[in-house]
């Protein structure tokens, strides 16, 4: 118990280069897919497939697509980062300023049409080094009984990815969700390279890899349950004693 507390505990997002000449091993692959084959989903649905890529070539082809942020995204993601690491551990939600480029924190420059470059970023910068691209499918038409808008159907591919990732930490791999390949200027030419069927719709990316190194990260930071924890009635918060 001790051991899967440390992994819960110890995942992270790795957001540097990996190592293109390590290689994730075939047992470890299969260690990971079977992760995700043993994940709850409502209804045993199962209402996901993997696209695993690991050719080179194929890899390229999908860091040449660009992306570009859009003004939803930049409004709501600065409501969320902090500009300091003081400002982070008070606030105990959100995320670090740190490793977002400059422009995307300065309001000024979202509306300036010379800067418009600025946010349009090629997909290879997020597959630098990456051996290893998993890419989950799912069908928008499948849900579970009662379930509109297919909250529960989320939730079950909520599981698999972290399945996934959990097992990835305890392989030692570093691991970064892309959300970006579902967005609709990337999705349709994901679908097209890789020839997913027309029914399957691509969910998120997960990149796997060994990182070439480490970088400072910001202090991580959680609630303290006492904040989130109501006994019995809304409220009134949960005392564990020691």
């Amino acid at each position: 118990m001790a051991e899967l507390s440390e992994v819960v505990r110890a995942r992270h997002s790795s957001r540097v280069a990996f190592d293109s000449d390590a290689a994730i091993s075939p047992s470890d692959l299969r260690t990971l897919l079977d992760a995700a084959r043993w994940a709850p989903t409502p209804h045993n649905m199962q209402n996901f497939e993997i696209a695993a890529i690991d050719d080179p070539n194929q890899l390229a082809r999908i860091g040449a697509l660009t992306d570009t942020v859009s003004l939803t995204f930049l409004h709501e993601n600065d409501e969320q980062v902090a500009r300091s690491d003081e400002e982070l551990a008070t606030r105990q939600t959100g995320i670090s300023a740190r490793g977002f480029a400059p422009a995307w924190l300065d309001p000024q420059a979202w509306e300036d049409p010379e800067r418009a470059a600025q946010f349009t970023r090629s997909l290879r910068d997020s597959l630098d080094g990456c051996p290893l691209l998993l890419v989950f499918l799912y069908d928008p038409a499948r849900r579970a009984p009662a379930s509109e808008g297919d909250v529960l159907g989320w939730i079950g591919l909520g599981c698999v990815l972290e399945n996934v990732w959990l097992t990835a930490q305890s392989l030692g791999l570093g691991c970064q969700v892309l959300a970006s390949l579902a967005d609709e200027g990337v999705e349709p030419a994901i679908r097209n390279l890789l020839g997913v069927p027309d029914q399957l719709r691509v969910a998120l990316g997960c990149r796997l890899g060994y990182p070439l190194h480490e970088v400072a990260s910001p202090p991580r930071v959680r609630r303290d349950a006492g904040r989130w924890v109501h006994h019995n009635t809304y409220g009134v918060p949960l005392t564990v004693e020691p």
